[in-house]
């Protein structure tokens, strides 16, 4: 497994992965399915809803096959995919400049995400310090066909919502 952790900027509550080759047009990605989710998808661009609108901490886990993952843990969960062609991802906050974005090598495929978060419950107003984490977990997909990404629609679902707990 390898970790990375950025602190970014989640401004008007998003933050991206993206491969760095992709045309995805993101003004169409938070879809109504996605911001129920607070995870929103294009074929090579993930984009993941937060809680607050500043800098939050966020770590990307590349796993070599699906971990197992303790959603007690978490506060909330979602599950959707993306392809990486180009072997470089970037991670950054949407209104960042991108070519000053983080960059993590990925072998190029097909990709399970998962995006959780945790620390909800701390956060009293979005501007106030908060112990939420937001964690993406990544690894090689074996799905292959369907209608979101190619990937079947029930597998992009959440799994855990906040306000469950």
């Amino acid at each position: 497994m390898k970790r990375y952790t950025f602190e970014l900027f989640a401004d008007y509550f998003q933050i991206y992965l993206m491969d760095t080759e992709t045309r995805d047009d993101t003004s169409e990605i938070w879809t109504d399915k996605a911001l129920d989710l607070k995870l929103g998808l294009l074929p090579n661009t993930l984009a993941i809803g937060t809680f607050r609108n500043v800098d939050v901490p966020v770590e990307v886990d590349v796993y070599e096959q699906p971990p197992e993952i303790d959603l007690q843990q978490w506060d909330h969960a979602s599950q959707g995919y993306f392809t990486i062609t180009s072997g470089r991802c970037a991670v950054f906050g949407c209104t960042d400049y991108f070519p000053d974005a983080a960059f993590i090598e990925l072998p190029p495929g097909k990709y399970t995400a998962l995006s959780l978060a945790r620390g909800l419950t701390s956060i009293t107003e979005e501007w106030d310090d908060a112990d939420d984490l937001y964690k993406v977990i990544l690894w090689p997909s074996s799905v292959t066909d369907g209608s979101v990404n190619g990937y079947p629609e029930n597998d992009y679902k959440a799994l855990k919502y906040y306000g469950d707990i």
